[in-house]
């Protein structure tokens, strides 16, 4: 009950605080020589972090990485690469997660993990429209769907994602 007391307490930090706007505004400074890139950003709800705790069975409320969530969307996977390299330049070198080089399940993106002030997890996703499209299909049909057994649901994504970033 304690850690799920500071879930609660961390969202409130991150609101009360305007956190996500303050990230947001920094993203979009590093953006703005990028055409045709799109910038999404969330706060994770209380009611999905703590679901996200219970099933993943996650006993620390600072297992959960993306209470600050950014999606960074661009054409190719070789400004991927290049936007990276600018947000590090801004926020400094983060936890890096390649799921381009290594695919996880058929998942492709580029992740930056940081942790920012008052010790809160922020998640940065970069990733092509392609990508992004596969994402949208898989992660609500299958990847949430945990009525299925997690092997199955591992397997039905990297069929789907597959045949979707083809």
């Amino acid at each position: 009950m304690k850690e799920q007391l500071k879930v609660i307490r961390t969202i409130n930090y991150i609101n009360r605080h305007s956190l996500c706007k303050k990230y947001s505004n920094k993203l979009n400074i590093v953006l703005e020589k990028y055409k045709d890139v799109e910038l999404i950003s969330r706060v994770k709800n209380k009611k999905s972090a703590l679901r996200k705790m219970k099933i993943r069975r996650f006993t620390q409320a600072n297992e959960i990485s993306d209470y600050l969530g950014y999606m960074i969307i661009t054409e190719n996977i070789n400004e991927i690469y290049k936007i990276k390299n600018d947000i590090e330049k801004v926020l400094g070198n983060g936890l890096e997660e390649d799921y381009i080089k290594n695919p996880k399940f058929g998942y492709k993106s580029f992740h930056l993990n940081y942790t920012v002030e008052n010790g809160i997890p922020l998640e940065i996703q970069i990733k092509t429209r392609r990508m992004k499209f596969a994402q949208d299909i898989v992660h609500d049909k299958i990847y949430k769907n945990f009525y299925l057994p997690e092997d199955e649901r591992n397997r039905l994504s990297q069929l789907a994602y597959g045949i979707l970033q083809q």
